[in-house]
């Protein structure tokens, strides 16, 4: 995965941290997966995946899992580049 696209990924995680209606447990994950990512660990986007794919959709609204949803597409994306 290059850095740009890395660098993507976290700030788009960081905006959707920071959205008052987004539940406590994707904030929680959403740091987990920052850490991963910033590390730059080789099964990083990996990890990230899992832990976004745990998430039970009935913690999120309709909106915030489309959103889950395309940092996932993004970061299955990166594993193709």
């Amino acid at each position: 995965m290059d850095n740009t696209h890395l660098k993507e990924v976290i700030e788009f995680l960081g905006q959707l941290k920071e959205d008052p209606d987004m539940s406590k447990r994707f904030k929680e994950k959403a740091d987990q997966i920052i850490v991963m990512l910033s590390e730059g660990s080789i099964l990083a986007v990996e990890k990230a995946l899992l832990v976004l794919e745990e998430l039970n959709a009935s913690d999120l609204s309709s909106y915030h899992r489309t959103q889950v949803w395309d940092v996932i597409s993004m970061l299955e994306s990166s594993k193709t580049t």
